[in-house]
């Protein structure tokens, strides 16, 4: 039976769903924080190779870790991988959660397709990013695509820039999905901790309901995160 060190119910949903495991077991060790640790320190010494390594291992153990996913994604960049960075940016995508990683999602798309030569879609790619979260890093690579292109770059509407994104087939947003399956997360994780008093399924399905909130604004996750605070 496949081991995991998935430890929290939103990831536990979010693997069971996207992964299709079948049948598996939690690890009674963390494998992934000493794998994160040896990435790190390659990472410092400048071995990019091995560290993303380390951080596959930790992948294996955990897919549904967006740090992970993301650490990853930042080795293979590093590593001039254009084609490994652009699967693993949309392979993360089903497990953002948050407006901060739909803009890491973004910037990547982003700089794949600067690489690329479509220089308009990466302009509009990394616009959209900044609705999700501002960053120093995509005004700089849209202000180099402006000096590079000759051209300022047109004030798109959030509309305009979603039209473009949606002929590109690329989401607009996080998964319905994946909100859908964080929503069930957090009613399971309450109905323990009513049931337990176990504080940590508390925290756990407030994680829950910041997450939907963030990504959606819905209302109803203000009134559960009333009621478990």
């Amino acid at each position: 039976m496949k081991k995991v060190c998935i430890y929290h119910i939103a990831e536990q949903f979010l693997y069971e769903y996207y992964e299709q495991p079948g049948e598996y077991a939690l690890s009674e060790k963390d494998e992934v924080s000493p794998l994160l640790k040896k990435a790190e320190d390659e990472e410092k010494r400048g071995g990019i190779v091995a560290a993303a390594q380390y951080y596959e291992q930790a992948e294996e153990w955990n897919p549904a870790g967006t740090a992970v996913r993301f650490h990853l994604i930042d080795c293979y960049f590093r590593l001039n991988r254009k084609e490994d960075v652009l699967a693993e940016t949309k392979a993360v995508y089903p497990y953002c959660c948050t407006r901060a990683e739909m803009a890491q999602y973004y910037r990547w798309l982003g700089w794949y397709h600067l690489e690329s030569y479509h220089p308009e879609l990466a302009e509009v790619l990394y616009r959209y990013s900044t609705f999700f979260e501002e960053s120093r890093q995509a005004e700089s690579e849209i202000r180099f695509l402006e000096s590079a292109l000759n051209a300022k770059m047109p004030s798109y509407s959030v509309e305009e820039l979603q039209a473009r994104l949606t002929r590109a087939e690329i989401p607009l947003a996080a998964s319905n999905v994946t909100m859908a399956l964080l929503v069930r997360a957090e009613e399971e994780a309450e109905q323990n901790y009513r049931r337990t008093g176990a504080e940590a399924w508390r925290r756990q399905a407030l994680d829950c309901c910041h997450m939907v909130l963030d990504c959606t604004g819905d209302e109803e996750m203000k009134e559960r995160i009333r009621r478990l605070s």
